[in-house]
């Protein structure tokens, strides 16, 4: 039987949420990235996710996963809160190679926690890099033992891909 999840994809600036989605999708995505006006941040890349990312992607018996990236600047909080809405799960990217956005991830964490009582994976993205470990990220975050921390690389599409699927089995109950 086909089923239909709605996955947000979630996380710090510069985690990779838009590269994730662009690379798992099976189709166009769909962007929203404008031009960076905070200095700090046109440092590290010249655009930001300023709505959203959509993509979808097809995984076992016929299911379909729709991913909707959002923005990670306070401002845009309350397209978090939108896209929020009847997610069937999250997957909350952190960039492995950068141990000071830990603290931001923490505060952005427990407010998406607020939203509903859903399944979440974290990814420590980057993971082709040398930076912390999925265990060194769980307690940094003080999350409990038995939540999944995952490594990734979202510009791979097996790896991210791999991300979607482990999420979906989590919500299935698996």
């Amino acid at each position: 039987m086909s089923k239909l999840y709605k996955l947000v994809v979630t996380g710090t600036f510069n985690a990779g949420k838009t590269t994730f989605v662009k690379t798992v999708t099976e189709i166009e995505p769909v962007n929203t990235d404008k031009a960076s006006h905070n200095p700090a941040e046109k440092k590290v890349k010249g655009a930001t996710t300023v709505a959203l990312d959509y993509g979808r992607v097809k995984i076992s018996q016929g299911s379909a996963v729709h991913l909707f990236g959002t923005p990670s600047q306070d401002r845009f909080d309350f397209m978090r809160d939108i896209l929020a809405q009847d997610m069937h799960g999250f997957i909350f990217l952190v960039d492995s190679t950068d141990r000071r956005s830990l603290e931001q991830a923490t505060t952005l964490l427990a407010a998406f926690k607020k939203h509903k009582n859903v399944p979440f994976l974290l990814a420590a993205n980057k993971a082709d890099r040398q930076g912390l470990s999925s265990e060194e990220i769980r307690q940094a975050l003080k999350l409990p033992a038995k939540q999944p921390v995952v490594s990734c690389v979202a510009t791979d599409k097996a790896s991210a891909r791999a991300v979607v699927e482990r999420l979906v089995a989590l919500i299935e109950g698996g």
